[in-house]
């Protein structure tokens, strides 16, 4: 037997590299629209823990300062603030401690939009996702609500929505909303 000069080339051909391509395309295109659905419901799961952290926060600053504190919303801009309200005015004046200023993350909003309310009892469609007079949670010194119960509405890009709500003994309760059955969970 005669040995060839030129060795036997190793590697893949353009054909073998193209189909490897199309199928790698292919499984992304599949699993992309997967990824964006769960990384936003993560994103909606982390806002509700957050703001329900930064709330008991807040309660727990007014029973150790024996100081009203006052969690301030501003839904047309995607944040809410935490303050000491030493005058019991309700605005965060001059000398009155910021405890803390918090944006919500890309894609969720402070919404309720064909939600139906409140996540307890629903009775009808959320019309204003703070529910809460003036858009303000107040807790006194004692670590409970000043005034009225009240409803915390946060949507994604994908109308999953939760909610954070207060019942008349002042204990926060958080849901999420099932599409599926339009009901809270």
């Amino acid at each position: 037997m005669r040995k060839s000069f030129f060795p036997k080339k190793a590697g893949f051909s353009l054909l073998e590299m193209l189909i490897v391509l199309a199928i790698a395309l292919l499984l992304g295109g599949v699993a992309f629209p997967q990824l964006n659905r769960y990384w936003q419901s993560y994103r909606l799961d982390s806002a509700a823990q957050t703001l329900a952290s930064n709330l008991e926060l807040a309660r727990y600053s007014a029973i150790s300062k024996a100081v009203n504190v006052v969690v301030a919303f501003y839904p047309a801009a995607f944040y809410y603030e935490s303050f000491e309200d030493k005058n019991g005015n309700g605005i965060r004046d001059t000398g009155e401690v910021l405890l803390g200023s918090f944006s919500l993350p890309r894609q969720i909003e402070f919404k309720g939009a064909g939600l139906l309310g409140p996540p307890s009892n629903p009775s009808g469609p959320v019309t204003d996702p703070i529910t809460f007079s003036n858009d303000r949670v107040v807790l006194n010194s004692q670590g409970k609500l000043n005034a009225g119960l009240g409803v915390i509405y946060l949507q994604n890009a994908m109308n999953d929505a939760a909610a954070i709500s207060y019942n008349i003994a002042g204990r926060m309760k958080t849901y999420r909303w099932d599409k599926s059955s339009s009901s809270w969970k």
